[in-house]
């Protein structure tokens, strides 16, 4: 009779969501405005009549793979969420799915690591990309950046992790497959701060135009300040995750004209973006670049999954429920987000844009 009697109440208890982002180390610029936006769109959520709570537990990862591993384990052993948002790095993501995988926990992942939803993984069915996969990024980038302009020598400069090396592996294969000569590769730990070596050697082999392919706005902006003082005048095609206002002021004037591929632009917002910003701003927020949009999407993925699960909420039923989600409703989100049984990516190439830096602003370029 207990059993009957407590069952609704179990039925409508919060969904315990962890939360694991990078809120200190070189990947903060996102994970800070990742937690950000999240919290602002859980609290206008819970305020909401006739929705199921949700309840935020939070775990810094610190930019560390050990560290994230090492939250996974507490959030789901002695916090007991039964869903996980984040981390803020691919390499991170690959450290914990192994652990949720196990415990039959859903990750929400804002990461682009193109081997994060590899489907001969077998913690796929656990994870879902709320970021754009980056073998989409890299096909956009090489396309409107090197191909279309007839580029055929091409350097590459990555960030030493799953995220980076993943995507010059993929970059290398599109180029071979284009003719365009890789007349070599240079990378650096994503917390490197003097890369004057790098650039060198890029400068030295003479490229048409430089692949830069990091998360990190700080070390794209050592690359770019490096560039400029070593005379490296190649043309540079950057990663998505570039568009934030701090690459541009840390690069201290480096990077004009670097042309990225993303899914947001807060200098030319779109009308789904203008109502992001609008309420970041009012609520003391100012946007600063990519990680807003990230957890914008594993917000509105849970909320749309979250509606279908019926009586108490297990990982396993939100796993199922994520799978069926696909929605061009949210208020925030351009295009279509969607998830099947089959494609845990969510973002479309709908989503992206072409944009480069021009008077210290990022434009949008028309057409692609």
């Amino acid at each position: 009779m207990s059993i009957v009697t407590n069952a609704p109440a179990l039925a409508e208890e919060p969904i315990k969501v962890g939360v694991i982002l990078s809120l200190n180390g070189p990947a903060a610029p996102f994970g800070i405005p990742e937690r950000d936006a999240l919290k602002l769109l859980v609290d206008q959520h819970n305020a909401q009549t006739g929705t199921r709570k949700v309840e935020l537990i939070y775990h810094d990862e610190q930019t560390n793979p050990t560290e994230a591993a090492r939250g996974a384990t507490k959030l789901i052993q002695q916090d007991q969420v039964q869903v996980i948002i984040g981390p803020t790095i691919g390499s991170s993501a690959l450290a914990i799915m192994p652990i949720a995988a196990a415990a039959q926990i859903p990750i929400l992942a804002p990461v682009g690591a193109i081997s994060v939803t590899a489907k001969d993984n077998e913690f796929f069915p656990w994870i879902f990309r709320t970021c754009t996969n980056d073998e989409m990024l890299v096909e956009g980038a090489m396309e409107f950046g090197i191909f279309k302009l007839g580029y055929k020598r091409l350097a590459i400069m990555h960030q030493e992790d799953a995220y980076g090396k993943n995507s010059a592996v993929y970059a290398t294969k599109l180029a071979k497959e284009k003719n365009v000569e890789i007349v070599t590769i240079a990378s650096a730990p994503s917390n490197a701060v003097d890369l004057t070596a790098a650039a060198t050697k890029i400068r030295n082999a003479s490229p048409d135009a430089v692949l830069l392919w990091t998360s990190s706005p700080a070390m794209g902006a050592a690359f770019m300040r490096a560039s400029k003082q070593v005379g490296l005048a190649a043309p540079v095609v950057g990663a998505g995750a570039l568009v934030q206002r701090s690459f541009i002021d840390a690069a201290a004037g480096a990077a004009e004209n670097v042309t990225m591929i993303s899914i947001a632009n807060w200098d030319d917002p779109s009308v789904k973006l203008k109502n992001l910003e609008n309420l970041l701003r009012a609520n003391g927020k100012t946007p600063a670049g990519f990680g807003e949009l990230l957890t914008t999407a594993a917000a509105t993925a849970l909320f749309e999954a979250i509606k279908k699960v019926d009586g108490p909420a297990t990982g396993k039923k939100i796993r199922d429920a994520l799978e069926t989600v696909c929605t061009s409703e949210s208020p925030y989100l351009d295009g279509r987000f969607c998830y099947s049984n089959v494609n845990h990516e969510g973002f479309g190439k709908d989503s992206l844009k072409t944009i480069t830096i021009k008077s210290g602003k990022f434009q949008t370029v028309a057409g692609n």
